[in-house]
């Protein structure tokens, strides 16, 4: 018994050894989330900084116009399907190479910037266009990426929702309910302008990448825009006026708007959330703005760029009038079923050099993410806490005009269908009638030539009785002569 219990286990054994040997080995499971790969760096053939891969946003590698960097998979057998750039500054163009292929990026200057390898390869080198600085770089395998890489969008065309940041952490402090509902879930084409450049005097540069990493959690996929305006602490309207003017930011700001096209621009609090005098000026500067935006003499060279735009809509943040109140506890599909309120307070840990503040996120406090007022409006007062009441996104209406032109063409087609089939019997009842025309005019002459044969026969048998009567009478005649 022993025996045969020993003989059925290794006859077991024989025949999975046997299935797994002949079955094929997936290299990647189904939905198998891309992971890192370990590399070695070098530039121009030298070891690169250890700073290039040690993932922090505090410490830079800085290279030369000309450099080549070289990202090598350090096992055997690895190969590298994506890099994920975080570049100290915002890049130039750069030069990607590996195999056959070489291609272009940085074209868009993203600080985050993440290049695909398609195919993989086990070395890729990234050749620089002008001095870089480099935060660190990381390589991953092939399959899905994992949530924080950032793939950016380049800003877009034509926006649904413009959003006017005073600074870094603004706008997930006071618009956190807005980018998860319209950006997220409702996949709207929302544009963030930011007027601190923290690039600028000596800014925190540690803000701008916090500043995407927020941006991203929260749902939104469009690239921000920078203004030219360096990070300086106001106390009042009037010190941030003395600070940074009035008619620069203006000019910059009615040109966002030209520019972007915006369905409903959105700004801070007019008196600027808890005082902030930089934030009341951007919230001031905004709703004038969007009537200069209207007026093709006013700075008129980006009148002429973009051209001039009506604003549908303008709401300001806790602005007293025509209010709103968005829901920002119910969940959210596309963020699993968060709330609005969780997705902006996992956004705002993002911001980890602000964690020190007491500010945070809350639909109900003193500065809720929650609370806006329309201070202006083309299409009609709303009935409802929605923003984008009255309106249609940007890719309804592209639908809707695919549809519109579909239909004329479908329309068309047919017109000319129904034309050329008219055409087509037009031409063949006038065939007919040609036929039956030649037909008949074979027939009359046919028939002509047929009554003239008959009129020789009958004129030669008239002559033929006139010349046999005549004979007959002359030989009666002679008959009776004789």
């Amino acid at each position: 018994m022993h025996n045969q219990k020993c003989h059925l286990l290794q006859a077991g054994a024989a025949l999975l050894l046997g299935l797994v040997l002949l079955s094929p080995i997936p290299c990647k499971a189904a939905g198998q989330t891309a992971s890192p790969v370990v590399v070695t760096v070098t530039a121009d053939g030298q070891a690169a900084s250890g700073r290039i891969q040690d993932g922090s946003y505090s410490t830079t590698a800085s290279y030369p116009a000309g450099t080549t960097l070289t990202v090598s998979a350090k096992a055997e057998g690895d190969r590298i399907y994506g890099l994920y750039i975080v570049w100290a500054k915002n890049p130039g163009p750069w030069t990607l190479s590996y195999g056959e292929t070489q291609s272009p990026f940085g074209t868009h200057g993203f600080l985050h910037e993440y290049v695909p390898i398609e195919g993989g390869a086990e070395q890729v080198s990234l050749t620089l266009s002008q001095e870089e600085s480099i935060c660190y770089l990381k390589a991953y395998s092939s399959g899905a990426l994992p949530d924080d890489i950032q793939v950016w969008e380049p800003e877009c065309d034509r926006a649904d929702l413009l959003l006017f940041s005073t600074h870094a952490d603004d706008e997930i402090l006071f618009f956190g309910g807005v980018l998860p509902e319209y950006a997220g879930e409702r996949g709207l084409k929302v544009q963030l302008v930011y007027f601190s450049n923290y690039f600028l005097a000596g800014g925190d540069r540690t803000r701008e990448h916090e500043k995407l990493d927020g941006l991203w959690v929260a749902g939104v996929r469009q690239y921000p825009v920078n203004a030219p305006f360096p990070d300086y602490y106001s106390g009042s309207l009037a010190a941030a006026k003395e600070l940074f003017g009035w008619d620069e930011p203006l000019a910059y700001i009615t040109e966002q708007i030209r520019r972007f096209k915006p369905q409903v621009c959105i700004a801070q609090d007019t008196d600027g959330e808890y005082g902030h005098g930089t934030h009341m000026l951007t919230s001031a500067v905004m709703q004038e703005a969007v009537k200069t935006s209207m007026d093709p003499t006013f700075c008129p060279d980006s009148a002429e760029t973009y051209g001039v735009w009506d604003v549908p809509k303008t709401y300001i943040h806790l602005y007293g009038e025509n209010k709103i109140s968005l829901d920002c506890r119910k969940p959210l599909v596309a963020f699993g079923g968060q709330t609005a309120l969780e997705v902006a307070t996992a956004a705002y840990k993002k911001h980890v050099t602000q964690q020190w503040c007491w500010f945070y996120v809350s639909g109900a406090y003193g500065y809720s993410i929650a609370e806006y007022g329309m201070c202006g409006s083309t299409v009609g007062a709303g009935a409802g806490n929605d923003m984008m009441e009255h309106l249609l996104s940007y890719a309804e209406q592209d639908r809707r005009e695919a549809e519109r032109r579909a239909e004329e063409e479908r329309k068309a087609k047919e017109e000319a269908e129904r034309k050329a089939r008219e055409e087509a019997e037009r031409k063949a009842k006038e065939e007919a009638e040609r036929l039956a025309q030649e037909k008949a005019a074979q027939k009359a002459a046919e028939d002509a030539a047929t009554r003239q044969r008959l009129m020789l026969i009958l004129a030669a048998v008239l002559l033929a009785l006139g010349l046999l009567t005549a004979f007959v009478t002359r030989r009666s005649t002679r008959r009776k002569i004789r």
